[in-house]
């Protein structure tokens, strides 16, 4: 995965917590996993960009418009890295990993008709 789509993914992820305000512990446990195994190769810290990105999912999240926005902005970087299967299949572990909530679901079917359009 380029570093790009790693970065667009974590900011979708945290962003995608705040959608049933409740983070499980297996939503945390498949988190960490995919954090751990999406490596990082940039000069700042990952955990820089963590904090940056769970500040930026908050800050996202009251307004519907800037997370459609903020949606459609990072699935154009997967889509131009070549990361849709990886960015829909970590997101769908993450969420999934407690059942699944109705928003959750609808973020996903958002995502998935950006990364993959019926044409």
């Amino acid at each position: 995965m380029t570093q790009n789509s790693r970065e667009a993914l974590i900011e979708l992820l945290f962003l995608s917590l705040y959608l049933d305000d409740h983070l499980s512990l297996a939503e945390d446990d498949v988190l960490t996993t995919a954090l751990d195994s999406l490596g990082w190769e940039s000069g700042n810290s990952r955990e820089k960009h963590v904090f940056r990105s769970f500040a930026l999912a908050r800050a996202t999240y009251e307004d519907p418009a800037k997370c459609d926005e903020f949606l459609k902005e990072r699935a154009a970087i997967f889509k131009s890295d070549g990361e849709e299967a990886a960015a829909i299949t970590w997101l769908s572990k993450v969420l999934g990993s407690d059942g699944l909530t109705f928003m959750e679901k609808r973020f996903l079917t958002q995502l998935e008709a950006l990364l993959f359009p019926q044409v």
